[in-house]
């Protein structure tokens, strides 16, 4: 039985190192955007946006949609992160078992927005206006935008 008592140990484990191994986790990436009517950015760090990013704001008639802060999350079932996008605007995500997605809009740390939605679902848009002249807009996808940055 001594013989056999360690195999058979590790052999029963198997399953559960599998499935510790197999956490992956999904991943989002998230951005802030600013549609304006200008050429020029709105913020040295700002560059346009890419197609994909700007064909889906389309209807909303802005000229140009800068990039103003990008950043990519990983999150395991149930597992939750809240991410600063600028001064003034955070963004909460938490990834259900059930394969549902909670996001949360903050501005200046009020929720402003709230939304359930399937994993995949492969975009989430939410935006307001900042003025007369500009609105903002996030950003969550689950393809990947060019020049995202990772955050575990």
């Amino acid at each position: 039985m001594k013989r056999y008592g360690i195999p058979l140990l590790v052999l029963l484990m198997l399953p559960f190192l599998a499935a510790g191994a197999d956490k992956s986790g999904v991943t989002f990436y998230l951005q802030l955007i600013r549609g304006t009517e200008d050429d020029k950015p709105p913020a040295p760090e700002a560059r346009l946006a890419g197609t994909e990013v700007s064909r889906r704001l389309q209807m909303f008639k802005w000229k140009n949609y800068w990039e103003m802060a990008h950043r990519t999350v990983v999150l395991e079932e149930g597992g939750k992160t809240r991410q600063r996008m600028s001064p003034k605007r955070e963004v909460e995500i938490q990834l259900s078992a059930s394969h549902e997605v909670t996001f949360c809009i903050y501005t200046d740390g009020k929720l402003t927005r709230r939304r359930k939605q399937s994993l995949d679902t492969p975009f989430y848009i939410a935006g307001g206006d900042k003025d007369a002249t500009e609105s903002w807009f996030i950003v969550v996808r689950r393809d990947k935008p060019a020049g995202a940055l990772t955050i575990r």
